[in-house]
């Protein structure tokens, strides 16, 4: 696109009208380990506090993905996830990253230059056996 506007603009106004041009969010989160909960293995993206992340239920639970969270003395609070499917990529130099991707997740071109494994109920029945 910049190359079609070297006529009508100088170089500088190209890099300012890209300076508003909105950055696709970046959906991954970083995995930072695993924690047991009621002997259900669940994925940790966040804590230090607060803690949560994403955890797959296959029988104490509707099966299915869900968001949990939980503060210090408090109980865990699950949110089943009803859109997007959860995905995962792992790249040699970072840790393996998580997301909940988007319905049109294959338009908006998420996979094309990363290896992710979507990680639907198949998928997750047949891992948390090996769990």
């Amino acid at each position: 696109m910049s190359i079609a506007l070297l006529p009508l603009f100088d170089v500088d106004v190209i890099d300012l009208i890209y300076d508003f041009i909105p950055e696709e969010p970046d959906i991954w989160e970083t995995c930072y380990g695993t924690t047991y909960i009621c002997n259900v293995k669940h994925i940790v993206l966040y804590g230090g506090g607060p803690e949560g992340g994403l955890v797959f239920f296959n029988k104490k639970r509707r099966k299915g993905w869900y968001k949990w969270h939980r503060k210090w003395g408090q109980y865990v609070k699950y949110e089943k996830i009803t859109e997007g499917q959860v995905a995962t990529k792992h790249a040699s130099d970072e840790n393996e990253k998580f997301a909940i991707l988007p319905s049109n997740w294959e338009e908006l071109g998420y996979g094309d230059d990363e290896d992710i494994m979507i990680l639907d109920d198949d998928r997750m029945i047949e891992l948390t056996t090996e769990w």
